[in-house]
């Protein structure tokens, strides 16, 4: 009678090209990018995964939702692939532990991107000496999008996305004010409300914002009505038209604000009115020892220098 172990025996042993097809998948997130990073046909992938599957005998992925999620059994047997793959790139010449072998991608919306994560980027660039580090703009769906087709790594956002193939990690919050000119009426109000912004003239960001919605929907709840005569697609134009006397807008303070300027006002907005600036990650690959890096390097910026903006917290 031939026992168990004598079955897993006699199976055929995985080669290295079908382990390869397994991290393709896992870190790609899908077959046909990781047919694409392999220069192999999408057939060929499936085939190498069935194969793998009936070779260590376990189901390596499921199918939800259109896409290939890998189980647990997948997860475990990647991360016993990389002392297997960290020395097969040693001996090609490449060394995984150097920081250039792996590139962080990076996006973010331009009021985070611009100041923010520029100048966190160069800290970071200084203490990793050799780490190549990209960092594009876009809008928040870009985002998404970005990192669902495995051109990016981290995300940044302030908006609360939702995707199944994608995951928020707050870092930071914050609540929101309403800023203005030094010498504008309203200057002299200690707390602003919607009931204090009715009629008056406002700066909104564009409707394609989900924190436009979210604002229009506390002006709707009290009733009022301010009057809109600027839309922006950033933080940093309304700061600059209410600066200039345009109007007030109510705005995420992070991280655009500092603690004195002196031709602004700058209010509390009540009532209360948060925003989270999150790390936005992919749910079907692993974070790669850049990434959970830099992540480390956020946090400890925005716990260690609090008087860098206005109004700030960092998320538990």
């Amino acid at each position: 009678m031939t026992t168990e172990r004598e079955v897993v025996s006699m199976r055929p042993r995985a080669s290295i090209r079908e382990y390869e097809v397994l991290r393709a998948v896992i870190t790609s997130g899908s077959v046909t990018a990781a047919a694409h990073r392999l220069a192999i046909s999408q057939p060929a992938v499936s085939r190498m995964l069935a194969q793998l599957e009936a070779n260590v005998g376990v189901t390596l992925f499921e199918r939800r939702g259109g896409r290939l999620r890998p189980t647990a059994e997948a997860i475990r047997l990647n991360g016993k692939l990389d002392r297997l793959f960290d020395a097969l790139a040693y001996l090609d010449g490449t060394d995984p532990a150097d920081p250039a072998s792996q590139p962080l991608r990076l996006a973010a919306p331009p009021t985070l991107g611009h100041r923010f994560l520029a100048n966190l980027m160069a800290s970071f660039m200084k203490q990793n000496p050799g780490q190549m580090i990209s960092l594009e703009t876009c809008t928040s769906n870009g985002l998404v999008s970005r990192l669902v087709d495995d051109t990016i790594d981290l995300g940044f956002t302030l908006a609360e996305l939702t995707h199944s193939a994608m995951e928020l990690i707050p870092f930071h919050q914050t609540l929101a004010v309403c800023v203005m000119a030094r010498d504008h009426p309203l200057a002299r109000h200690e707390v602003i409300t919607p009931e204090t912004l009715h009629g008056q003239d406002h700066i909104a960001l564009m409707r394609r914002h989900m924190v436009r919605t979210r604002l229009d929907q506390v002006f709707a709840r009290a009733g009022v009505r301010p009057k809109t005569v600027a839309e922006v697609a950033t933080g940093v134009s309304a700061i600059t038209l209410a600066r200039a006397g345009v109007g007030v807008a109510v705005i995420c303070p992070f991280p655009l604000l500092r603690q004195h300027d002196p031709d602004l006002v700058i209010r509390p907005f009540v009532p209360e009115f948060v925003y989270r600036a999150s790390f936005a990650v992919s749910t079907v690959r692993p974070l790669s020892k850049p990434v959970r890096a830099f992540m480390r390097h956020v946090q400890l910026a925005v716990r260690t220098t609090p008087s860098a903006v206005l109004t700030s917290g960092s998320a538990a």
